[in-house]
């Protein structure tokens, strides 16, 4: 069975990760809730990769959707 590393955040929901990016040195994470998958998000670790943080703009979230979308569509090619 595939184990999968679940993280509660700040809305007390269980999240699974379901995929982690690199960019310009920060680590974002991709999560979807365990109890509805149709619920995704996106936050990033903080630099000593301790405590998860919220994004700082809808520019940096759609930086991260768009790293993420495009790491997909390669993975489909």
């Amino acid at each position: 069975m595939l184990e999968v590393e679940t993280v509660f955040l700040e809305d007390n929901k269980e999240y699974a990760i379901i995929d982690t990016i690199s960019i310009d040195g920060i680590k974002y994470i991709y999560l979807s809730e365990v109890e509805n998958d149709q619920e995704f998000c996106i936050r990033k670790l903080s630099l000593d990769e301790l405590d998860i943080l919220g994004l700082d703009s809808e520019e940096e979230y759609n930086k991260a959707l768009k790293a993420y979308a495009q790491k997909e569509k390669n993975a489909i090619s």
